[in-house]
């Protein structure tokens, strides 16, 4: 008879990181099940719902979180979205830490998915780096927003709103202490901006911030040059897509949501709907407010999402951006694929293509369903599901108020693309990268018409 330990060692290591998610999340709705983390009571459904949003730091909603839910029960929130956004970068790493085991070679090709330096890194270093920049951001970041909050409430309320909000704005995950997230603070700047670089910060990846934060890089004349081609590749794609985001947003609701506002708190409010709508779900502004050009927009962020290794949702801004370098290339008619004199190689260009499709496949099936199994009487139907939608597999968490609106058959489909959008992406790059075959075959190829 095996003993439980040796059939844990046993199953493979994506299924690991998968079942450590299923029971945090069983976890966190016994928890919330419980009389004192509510002040009415919560269903089995919603229980479950908001256990799963706050495990995968989606921020979707169903419950108001500071009206529906006790200082314990928002306290069961705040730990499941900690434990839930170092997850995908952590517990893999517990695991093997706590069983004492060596680090096997299904295990780094696993992780070399999330971290490309982990075979040069003792796996215990990957946990402690990962854990020290995860307290120092969220320290800071409570830190300064205790210097505003304390403006407005009593010391202990103040503490409990900078520190729920650090971790949560870090971890991407968008929940708030209040019940109008973040436009009752639309026009502090200090507010807005320290939320904004946390949640920057924890969608740049841990491989990102340790070569940002590497004696060996240093503000030097060099700075540029010293780091990796993944590094820069996910500083240009993120400021472009922050810098983009934000100019539309401006443009798209210059005469909308920003109308009554000043310059300045226009600029303020369209930078930051651009940076939370690719992975936190805070917001200034009432989202179900907003033009539908301007939802659709939101829907392209929300879709690409943060930087591989870090706490954000999404198909990743390297898979958006070496795409785009696919197309430029055939555009200007080169074979090869090149960023700073260097070639991502055909095997992660196959796996871009193959994560678009299928996360856009994925959307629009789960899309279709909601649509058919569910009645609103709203407005745009088809566009609200599918924010709604993208949100859940970007685990975004902005709503245009319409996940409150559904059925029970609805929240638990919305619990599924809640997870297979926090794991779903690493999910299918595992399973292109462990299951390859080689063939020793070689077929003769025939020409097929296209376009």
């Amino acid at each position: 008879m095996k003993t439980m330990i040796q059939f844990i060692k046993e199953i493979p290591p994506i299924q690991k990181i998968l079942l450590s998610f299923l029971m945090l999340i069983i976890t966190g709705m016994g928890l919330l099940l419980l009389p004192v983390s509510t002040t009415n009571g919560i269903s089995l459904i919603d229980a479950l719902f908001t256990s799963t949003s706050a495990v995968c730091v989606t921020g979707l909603i169903v419950l108001d979180t500071p009206v529906d839910f006790t200082l314990f029960g928002q306290g069961v929130i705040l730990l499941l979205l900690q434990f839930g956004g170092m997850g995908i970068m952590t517990f893999s790493i517990a695991i093997l830490s706590m069983m004492g085991g060596s680090l096997s070679i299904k295990w780094r090709f696993t992780l070399q998915s999330v971290y490309s330096d982990v075979s040069a890194m003792p796996f215990r270093n990957i946990l402690v780096r990962i854990v020290l920049y995860t307290v120092i951001i969220e320290l800071i970041t409570a830190l300064i927003l205790l210097t505003q909050f304390i403006q407005h409430f009593p010391l202990p309320e103040a503490i409990w709103h900078s520190i729920f909000h650090a971790i949560s704005a870090f971890c991407n995950a968008g929940f708030s202490t209040f019940s109008d997230s973040l436009m009752g603070f639309h026009g502090n700047p200090i507010i807005v901006l320290t939320i904004a670089i946390a949640v920057i910060l924890g969608g740049l990846g841990f491989l990102v911030l340790t070569e940002l934060t590497s004696p060996l890089t240093g503000i030097t004349r060099n700075f540029w040059r010293n780091l990796s081609i993944h590094t820069r590749f996910v500083l240009i794609i993120t400021t472009i897509l922050i810098a983009g985001g934000m100019l539309l947003f401006l443009i798209l609701e210059w005469t909308g949501a920003l109308e009554n506002q000043s310059l300045p708190q226009k600029l303020l409010t369209s930078f930051f709907q651009s940076v939370t709508c690719r992975t936190a779900g805070f917001n200034t502004v009432d989202i179900g407010n907003l033009r539908e050009n301007t939802l659709f927009m939101m829907i392209g962020l929300m879709f690409i999402g943060g930087s591989p290794g870090s706490i954000a949702g999404g198909i990743k801004t390297t898979t958006i951006g070496i795409i785009v370098m696919l197309i430029v290339s055939r555009i200007m008619g080169k074979s090869n694929v090149v960023i700073w004199e260097r070639s991502p190689g055909i095997d992660s260009i196959e796996k871009s293509t193959t994560l678009i499709i299928l996360s856009f496949l994925f959307i629009s099936l789960f899309t279709f369903i909601i649509l058919s199994i569910s009645s609103f009487n709203v407005e745009h139907t088809f566009l609200s599901i599918l924010f709604e939608v993208t949100s859940a597999f970007g685990t975004v968490g902005l709503s245009t108020g319409l996940t409150t609106l559904t059925s029970e058959p609805g929240r638990i489909l919305m619990c599924i693309i809640m997870f297979v959008g926090r794991l779903g992406p690493l999910t299918l790059i595992l399973a292109l990268t462990s299951h390859k075959k080689e063939i020793s075959i070689q077929y003769p190829e025939e020409h097929i018409m296209i376009g």
